[in-house]
């Protein structure tokens, strides 16, 4: 039998979502990053508290989105063989703490990397304010569709990064994350029981259910922000690529680097050494410099 094409999929008209989000939402999302596990960090207490609050950039990964479609049986995905490969979010400014969003998705490609090897599926989220139309950000992303490949697909293209510097992290931070981490970050919009169920985790080839890898991203960003002059709120594109499985519970170590108007960055676990977050980019708003 042969294995169903994926390409069909850039054909497929995806529902757009809407969503009113509000400063709950934002102190959700924060905590479920790991603000506010110390809570004697005052730095962290603008994200995880109503007075003042900021919201965070990465927060716009959640944003009146959903994976559903991915699970729809028509598409051919075996959705419970389903990784995430990499994120890559653009905001014009900053976020604001509430809003009522609209989120358009589309494929953009679908990539053969032949049998036994998967295919990689490219899609794009443009989220816009629903009342006044503006755009509020671009999120793209890549999914490995491990069960899916063979079908006579193109190869997929490489992804572009600069490489990291020769000389030593100019930053280095440790980020502990809690054993309910997933549980609590899955409360954001992302439900997929491969961050729950220890069952689906164990039959996917996984010790335990594992973090998200958007979870991680946004840990990795925050962990680098402190090279952005302004912090958090000055970056304006985000993306790396996930290089391997994260348990709640573990600390993720994240090296970072600044160069003209953008800091280079890559995390790996402090338990297991391997590299979790790799080819790591955030660029900061026009006018800023990392110097």
């Amino acid at each position: 039998m042969n294995p169903p094409d994926l390409r069909a999929l850039v054909d497929v008209e995806i529902p757009d979502i809407r969503q009113r989000y509000g400063p709950k939402d934002c102190i959700l999302y924060a905590l479920g990053l790991g603000f506010g596990n110390q809570p004697d960090d005052a730095s962290s207490l603008r994200y995880v508290y109503e007075q003042d609050l900021i919201a965070l950039p990465t927060q716009l990964a959640v944003l009146a989105s959903s994976s559903d479609w991915m699970r729809d049986p028509r598409t051919g995905i075996r959705w419970e063989h389903l990784v995430a490969l990499s994120h890559d979010l653009s905001l014009p400014k900053p976020l604001a703490t509430s809003g009522h969003v609209r989120a358009r998705t589309a494929v953009e490609a679908v990539y053969d990397r032949g049998p036994g090897r998967g295919a990689i599926i490219a899609w794009r989220r443009v989220v816009t304010d629903d009342d006044s139309g503006e755009e509020i950000g671009i999120v793209r992303g890549q999914a490995l569709a491990r069960a899916n490949g063979g079908f006579g697909g193109e190869p997929p293209p490489r992804r572009p990064h600069p490489g990291f510097p020769a000389r030593a992290p100019d930053h280095v931070a440790a980020w502990r994350t809690q054993p309910n981490q997933a549980l609590l970050y899955r409360l954001c919009g992302d439900t997929n029981p491969l961050h729950a169920d220890p069952d689906v985790a164990r039959a996917a080839g996984l010790d335990a259910p594992i973090l998200h890898g958007l979870c991680n991203l946004g840990i990795a960003a925050s962990a680098a922000a402190p090279l952005a002059p302004g912090g958090l709120t000055a970056l304006r594109e985000i993306g790396a690529r996930y290089a391997g499985v994260f348990y709640p519970g573990d600390t993720l170590r994240t090296e970072a680097w600044r160069e003209a108007g953008v800091i280079l960055f890559r995390s790996t676990s402090v338990r297991t050494g391997q590299c979790i977050i790799d080819d790591g980019a955030a660029r900061l708003a026009d006018g800023l410099a990392t110097c």
